[in-house]
């Protein structure tokens, strides 16, 4: 089943980093890849990490808020 996202944030275009709820009332954020071996970041399998600025996260709590769970 294809899982659909709504953007929770505001960019010029697409290729921006971004907050998304999913239909499976997860969020799915869009960013730049953190390089590994970053100190202080350890990731499971399968997992990585991606870079968002301060203002993205703190649209998407905004926008977050008074969403159903």
């Amino acid at each position: 089943m294809t899982m659909r996202l709504h953007k929770v944030t505001e960019c010029k275009d697409d290729n921006c980093p971004a907050v998304y709820v999913s239909d499976r009332g997860t969020a799915v954020v869009q960013g730049n890849p953190v390089e590994t071996g970053t100190e202080g970041l350890t990731l499971g399998d399968g997992e990585s990490a991606v870079e968002l600025p301060p203002e993205v996260v703190l649209a998407a709590v905004e926008a977050l808020q008074g969403v159903e769970k």
